[in-house]
């Protein structure tokens, strides 16, 4: 891969591009299956309808970049600052996608991502503070010391997620859904004892 280049209905397998350096290409309907990434830099470059399977994304740098219905399935992207990508004109539903990924300790504050999936995915340690992911969905995901802090979530999907931690009086969470018993962990910040739990 090279600076300043055009990539269209390729497919990518095994490539080692670990701590590579990316300027201003573009991706499109492309496919990245067992690809290292680790440690790599894409600057201002454009991802649009791609999928990357199996990949190590660690600690890539995404600076100006863009996703554009664009998903994820069993990759590695932990310490990922998802804030200094271009989000410039995303504003009906949130262009990448998690399944069953490990996502942990990224940085996702402040933006506006309604209808993020992040379906069966482990989350440990990410922030999410001011965040707008109205209808999101986290189904199956470990959201194990993941913030929540003045976000929307309204209508968002937790069924079966697993130690999150969530405070109601500081988070909207209007209209969404729970699984038994893990919705009493909404009321763990209220510091309340409940007899047979």
């Amino acid at each position: 891969m090279k600076d300043n280049a055009f990539y269209e209905d390729l497919t990518f397998s095994g490539l080692e591009f670990s701590r590579g350096l990316i300027n201003s290409s573009t991706f499109e309907r492309c496919e990245f299956v067992d690809c290292d990434f680790n440690e790599s830099q894409f600057n201002d470059c454009k991802f649009l309808e791609c999928v990357f399977k199996n990949s190590n994304l660690g600690l890539v740098k995404l600076t100006q970049t863009r996703f554009i219905e664009t998903r994820f399935e069993l990759c590695k992207i932990i310490g990922v600052n998802w804030t200094l990508l271009n989000w410039t004109g995303i504003t009906m539903s949130a262009p990448i996608e998690f399944d069953s990924c490990d996502i942990s300790f990224s940085a996702f504050n402040s933006l506006k991502l309604p209808g993020l999936m992040i379906r069966n995915c482990k989350a440990h340690d990410v922030g999410f503070e001011s965040c707008d992911l109205t209808g999101a969905n986290f189904v199956k995901t470990d959201l194990t010391n993941t913030r929540f802090s003045s976000s929307k979530l309204n209508n968002c999907d937790f069924r079966e997620a697993s130690n999150f931690s969530i405070n109601p009086t500081e988070n909207s969470i209007v209209g969404a859904n729970f699984s038994f018993p893990e919705v009493l962990n909404l009321l763990s910040s209220f510091r309340i004892k409940m007899d047979g739990f």
